[in-house]
């Protein structure tokens, strides 16, 4: 997960592209459409090709081509219609993950904010001690009890333990990112004038500061977006990632490791697009960053 500097002090290295954010002031947007791009052809290829990710259709390792701009894989599957079909684990997991540590985080940091007293500093020295735990501990305790078999609704084996372990240590960054910014906003005249007209805590939490909170959560949770991304890419070296045959990036480096030296588009294709992918989302970030900073001036 990356760092946020607040009035409390820095939480964490957040995960800068400054200069390549700042190229142009388009860069978001076009950063933007091209992760648009991926995802909408994740779906497209297999429907324009008539070939499935987890298709045989042809010799094991053969080098890109017209037929397969990308090659094959040991398996004989197409290397392009995988890569970009693992764009929807690579995308939304990631993104699932960071959804729900934003919502937990904000709504709890804000809450024991207002509350204040012995609440205010338990729920800080929580946190505290969560973010000082190795959450990759965390992740390969949970694949030994649970394994990677465990199989819910739309998402593919593996992911279960994935997602419990990083929610558990990542709301507390979100907690108190919140926190900081709850500090600043409990004393202003509105919400001293909610408290007067006799509103209750949660409808304060909920209404008046926690939408103003997500504002400043939402850039930093973008860049974090990078960080389970690559978490999720490496898991595969330890066994603990998506259980194949699903399509992900880190799996499918995972399985032409042992061969990069002779069949090299099964390695090289996923991880230039994982690095397209954790650009783009740092060149989004960067921007909203910016216009948050200029909102604020």
């Amino acid at each position: 997960m990356t760092t946020v500097s607040t009035a409390t002090g820095p939480l964490r290295p957040r995960v800068r592209f400054t200069g390549l954010a700042r190229l142009s002031p388009r860069a978001g947007v076009v950063a933007a459409a091209l992760l648009i791009l991926i995802f909408v052809m994740s779906f497209a290829l297999p429907v324009i090709t008539g070939y499935g990710p987890d298709q045989f259709i042809g010799l094991p390792y053969q080098p890109p081509s017209l037929a397969h701009p990308f090659g094959t894989d040991g398996f004989g599957r197409d290397v392009m219609i995988r890569t970009f079909t693992a764009s929807r684990v690579d995308y939304l997991i990631p993104l699932l993950i960071v959804a729900i540590s934003v919502a937990i985080g904000s709504i709890v940091g804000v809450a024991v904010t207002l509350i204040g007293g012995f609440a205010e500093w338990l729920m800080m020295r929580i946190t505290d001690a969560i973010i000082a735990f190795p959450f990759l501990i965390l992740i390969l305790a949970l694949v030994v009890v649970f394994g990677q078999g465990v199989d819910v609704a739309f998402l593919p084996n593996g992911t279960i333990p994935i997602i419990v372990a990083v929610v558990l240590t990542g709301w507390a960054y979100y907690a108190r990112l919140a926190r900081s910014q709850a500090l600043s906003l409990r004393g202003m005249d509105y919400i001293t004038a909610a408290r007067i007209m006799g509103y209750s805590t949660t409808r304060i939490v909920f209404r008046h500061i926690t939408p103003k909170v997500l504002g400043a959560s939402v850039s930093y949770a973008i860049g974090d977006m990078i960080v389970v991304m690559g978490l999720i890419a490496s898991l595969s070296l330890f066994g603990a990632g998506i259980a194949p045959p699903t399509a992900e990036w880190g799996q499918m480096m995972f399985e032409g490791r042992s061969v990069l030296g002779q069949y090299w588009w099964v390695t090289l294709f996923p991880l230039v697009f994982m690095i397209i992918s954790a650009v783009s989302l740092a060149a989004i970030a960067e921007r909203l960053v910016a216009r948050l900073e200029g909102r604020a001036r």
